[in-house]
């Protein structure tokens, strides 16, 4: 009786250990689908129907997004980068003839694609928009 007992209680925690083991393995899966750093194209095409030659480079530290956008003009710095879940928001900043420019972008990561809303705001006017955008295979 006691054997059985011994061999039923062995069984038990080997179930759970893999059980365990299983959900961990899971998670870790998701944080790496999860991780936005690497190169990411503008995929929102503009009125004229040309999607715009825009580029994303991000990087992941901690829950910490940084990194740079490139387009025609040139590159800037992102800002205020955050991942909390499934959320990306992040900010760049630009000086021109109209003043300052911020632009935020906030939206979901889903596998390789960043979809949401950008706000443009230009000397107190505020600009809103879809955008998304697909990770670069490199």
């Amino acid at each position: 009786m006691k054997s059985r007992l011994s061999i039923g209680l062995a069984a038990l925690v080997m179930a759970l250990t893999i059980m365990i083991a299983s959900l961990s393995a899971c998670s870790g899966s998701k944080e790496a689908a999860l991780n936005p750093t690497g190169t990411w194209k503008w995929n929102v095409p503009n009125p004229d129907g040309q999607i715009p030659d825009i580029s994303f480079t991000l990087k992941l530290e901690g829950e910490t997004l940084t990194g740079t956008l490139t387009k025609s003009t040139g590159t800037t710095t992102i800002t205020n980068g955050v991942l909390r879940g499934d959320e990306v928001s992040f900010q760049t900043v630009r000086e021109g003839n109209t003043g300052k420019s911020t632009t935020t972008y906030s939206g979901k990561l889903s596998g390789d694609t960043i979809k949401g809303t950008v706000e443009i705001d230009t000397a107190g006017k505020k600009i809103s928009d879809n955008w998304e955008a697909k990770r670069v295979k490199e």
